[in-house]
């Protein structure tokens, strides 16, 4: 991206310059080989006039090409700022063109690559049962990622667009209520560390509403218990999503598990990292959505990668009931987060 964004800057900064110098040049120059009877002037003429017509078409050809920014973004709640920085400068360098567009960025822009990693500095959520810790926490992060996309909305990224290129490395409630926020009002792509090394982009949303939509790879179903979901719906339902080879779906884990509708998608696998990991969330997204518009109250219940749960926020985002749960050191599920909170004010409208 780097080159080729320089190029279209300098056409849009120097074009008319470089036309009257050109063409300016071209033509005292030509002049002066007519007044020495040098029969060379027409040739000169003819060359400021092709070298004019390529800036002329140079600038029509790049100017209709689309090349988003790509804007690298990691969520994290590592709180040593060193340890974060050398994450983060591992998943940019992950891939040639984000780490050039990271250099770009700190160039147009006030964007700093430090402002780029949205770190939770004051809550130890993993043991909190509070709901305001919850939603402080992500509050905090939001309002971080919407100075970030405030400044995006500014040239030239307003002319060339941009393409959030995400790592969310947060605990999974969280994960899932970041992209409720986002919602699908902004083009994505997520990315899975392996081993804390080796970084894959696993999810692309550059069309946001493709995460609805139905899934044009083939991946085997998930299993769904009870296998037949054709449920008449009711108060309330728990509703269990697992991808792992190594953890069951267990009802019994949240404390409500007998005042409601127990229902599980589970794909018995852990997905490879250089695998397309859309289809799977599609699949889950399909079998889930009209369930949970059946029920007044949902729970929701992970055991997936985080940016699966990230996405599956996206897809589930308009149901303001939906609570997403956490589970705890003590063995239980219970809600943290509900998606109301998100819908009385939407992010990035």
């Amino acid at each position: 991206m780097g080159l080729l964004f320089k190029m279209k800057r300098l056409l849009i900064n120097y074009e008319t310059m470089a036309g009257i110098f050109i063409f300016g040049f071209c033509s005292m120059f030509a002049d002066f080989l007519s007044d020495i009877s040098n029969h060379s002037a027409a040739t000169v003429r003819f060359f400021g006039l092709i070298l004019f017509l390529l800036i002329l078409m140079g600038n029509f050809v790049l100017s209709g090409l689309h090349n988003p920014f790509m804007i690298p973004i990691m969520f994290t709640e590592e709180k040593e700022k060193s340890t974060s920085r050398n994450m983060f400068d591992k998943f940019t360098h992950s891939d040639k063109k984000l780490k050039n567009s990271s250099k770009s960025l700190e160039r147009f822009s006030k964007l700093k690559l430090d402002y780029l990693i949205l770190r939770l500095d004051n809550y130890n959520l993993r043991s909190s049962s509070e709901s305001k810790d919850w939603i402080a926490s992500w509050e905090e992060l939001l309002r971080e990622w919407e100075k970030i996309d405030r400044e995006l909305m500014g040239k030239p990224f307003s002319e060339e667009g941009f393409c959030y290129h995400i790592y969310p490395h947060v605990v999974l409630p969280l994960a899932f209520a970041l992209g409720a926020s986002v919602n699908l009002r902004r083009p994505l792509l997520l990315y899975h560390c392996q081993n804390q090394e080796k970084f894959y982009k696993v999810i692309d949303l550059k069309d946001p509403r493709e995460v609805s939509y139905e899934s044009e790879t083939y991946v085997i179903a998930p299993k769904t218990i009870p296998e037949d979901l054709n449920l008449d719906g009711g108060k309330k339902l728990i509703l269990h999503i697992v991808i792992s080879a190594r953890h069951v779906e267990n009802f019994r884990l949240h404390d409500d598990h007998f005042n409601a509708t127990n229902v599980a998608i589970v794909y018995n696998v852990d997905l490879e990292p250089k695998d397309d990991w859309l289809p799977y969330v599609q699949e889950i997204v399909e079998i889930a959505k009209p369930l949970i518009h059946r029920y007044e109250d949902v729970d929701v219940c992970l055991i997936c990668p985080s940016v699966v749960a990230f996405a599956l926020g996206m897809a589930f985002s308009r149901k303001g009931s939906l609570k997403v749960c956490h589970y705890f050191s003590d063995g239980k599920y219970r809600p943290v987060f509900q998606l109301s909170e998100i819908e009385g004010h939407p992010p990035f409208s």
